[in-house]
């Protein structure tokens, strides 16, 4: 009797796909020469386009949650990322001086307060 190999078909991300969709889209550049690019097959870029045109390009269920790299550099980190991280931190920084602001006024009012009340004190 005769073995069976269990083929290693390559399985790839959904990003992967919408890049490579979204890079066949160009209007100056052949999908031909995208898929040979990338290493795949041409017939499976131009079903990638089919699928993404009809809204059912969807990642390999099979795939493993890719990580990000941890040797990305900072500076080519996601813009909207970034965008949102300085945000975030600056939301935190205003939070930050509003109770700094508020505890000095709180000081302020009562140095007034002392102040007019020593004040009469003196005066009697």
């Amino acid at each position: 009797m005769g073995q069976t190999n269990k083929r290693n078909y390559d399985r790839y991300t959904l990003e992967f796909k919408l890049q490579a969709v979204k890079l066949a889209n160009h209007t100056n550049i052949m999908s031909k020469d995208i898929a040979e690019g990338l290493g795949i097959h041409p017939v499976m870029l131009y079903r990638w386009q089919m699928e993404h045109r009809d809204g059912k390009l969807v990642a390999n269920k099979h795939m493993k949650k890719s990580k990000p790299s941890p040797k990305r550099r900072p500076d080519r980190a996601d813009p909207v990322v970034q965008k949102d991280d300085e945000l975030k931190q600056a939301l935190k920084k205003i939070k930050k001086l509003e109770k700094v602001l508020d505890n000095k006024t709180e000081e302020l009012d009562l140095l007034k307060k002392a102040e007019r009340f020593f004040a009469e004190k003196t005066k009697k």
